[in-house]
């Protein structure tokens, strides 16, 4: 097919173009001869306008938390408080920084040996990294994301009736179920080795986010985040929970100079984790430098116990740099974030299933490109008794599940 008529070339040759020429060369001209000076002051005032701005909006946030709670220790009683203060700080102040702390808290997790002989046992880590990394972050976020799916929903329907909100409210109820559930069936799983785990979630972000974020975290932005943590070890089932996110970090300091050791089976977790993260989040020309520098996030201890090599002064000052300049971006020239990032579905699809939201952002060979339900997250061979629900209607089923 042809778009342009032949007829026409010759007048667009005789008079379009020499108008065209015409107009450019005015442009050049004025161009040339406008004063310098002038065209910098023009930039350098859009220029400050623009910082100011950002200026002005970057802080809002914190600020209006401040105003709102201004007893920080308010985010330590109150459960919903914690959420909606951890929902704004985690999911829009720092996106970044916290999703690196919680992969490094699944990384750090298995520099105990008795933690990487058993997800060598289980095959689990070994055999399908991938799974179990995407199970842990979704049965994790579906405990922690249910603030934003409610406020997302009411922002469309400020009329959101209770139903919904319960809705919502059980799928944090079944994602707990489903996490007991499966550690139920590993009995030898030591209580501590629980704990560190868990406070790893609290440790990871804060100390990322207090290093290389563009402010450190305000107290009750900590308290949020150590009540949303806390509770979760409540529901779990565990005890002797550090009382405050300061000895959350102690705790983990202290049980990784203890327990962190090397072992053949925390060597074979971690480069299995790492070789299947890189594979998905770097080009293959850049794999084994983005492995390399893995030992620039981890502690010296941990770099022990997993075998690997501690970074060289200039790689560990181009790791650190990223961040810096990450932080000074978003300190000077990023505006706030309108809405939370999640990565879990806010309502199911309308087969009835979950389907992740990291998917749409370039995510490859995903675990579950269908959707999910709560009963397919963790090891297959841990069967559940959550889903189906013979006596409650699929339609209305508070647990999203295949309908046979």
């Amino acid at each position: 097919m042809e778009f342009t008529n032949n007829n026409l070339l010759p007048y667009i040759n005789k008079n379009v173009f020499p108008l065209l020429d015409t107009y450019i060369s005015k442009l050049s001209s004025w161009i040339i001869n406008v004063n310098c000076t002038k065209i910098a002051a023009i930039a350098g005032t859009f220029f400050v306008c623009y910082l100011a701005t950002v200026r002005h909006y970057r802080y809002q946030y914190i600020n209006e938390l401040r105003r709102k709670y201004p007893d920080p220790n308010i985010a330590l009683k109150d459960s919903q408080v914690a959420a909606e203060v951890f929902d704004i700080t985690f999911r829009r102040e720092f996106p970044a920084l916290h999703h690196h702390g919680f992969e490094l808290a699944l990384l750090r997790s298995v520099t105990i040996p008795s933690i990487s002989k058993l997800l060598i046992a289980t095959g689990e880590a070994f055999h399908r990294p991938q799974k179990r990394e995407e199970d842990s972050y979704l049965i994790l976020h579906e405990m922690l994301d249910v603030h934003p799916h409610i406020e997302f929903l009411r922002e469309k329907n400020p009329k959101m009736t209770q139903n919904e909100v319960d809705l919502q409210t059980s799928r944090r109820d079944h994602s707990i179920a489903r996490l007991n559930e499966i550690h139920a069936k590993y009995p030898t799983i030591k209580h501590g080795d629980f704990l560190f785990q868990l406070v790893l979630f609290v440790n990871e972000p804060i100390f990322w986010i207090n290093k290389f974020g563009y402010r450190k975290l305000d107290q009750l932005e900590i308290n949020a985040l150590y009540k949303m943590w806390s509770d979760i070890a409540k529901e779990m089932n565990l005890t002797d929970v550090p009382q405050s996110a300061e000895e959350m970090i102690k705790y983990t300091k202290k049980y990784s100079e203890e327990f962190a050791k090397f072992h053949v089976a925390c060597q074979k977790i971690s480069d299995r984790n790492i070789k299947n993260v890189v594979s998905h989040n770097a080009p293959s020309w850049l794999h084994d430098f983005v492995r390399k520098t893995y030992s620039c996030r981890l502690t010296p201890i941990d770099c022990a116990a997993t075998g690997l090599p501690r970074a060289p002064q200039w790689m560990q000052a181009i790791y650190n740099s990223y961040w810096y300049i990450h932080g000074f971006y978003v300190r000077y020239f990023a505006f706030p974030a309108k809405h939370s990032y999640l990565g879990t579905a806010i309502l199911p699809t309308e087969d009835n299933v979950l389907m992740p939201q990291y998917y749409e952002k370039g995510h490859s060979h995903p675990t579950y490109p269908n959707g999910y339900t709560f009963t397919e997250l963790g090891p297959a061979k841990v069967k559940s008794n959550l889903c189906p629900m013979p006596h409650i209607r699929a339609s209305t089923c508070p647990v999203a599940h295949h309908v046979s």
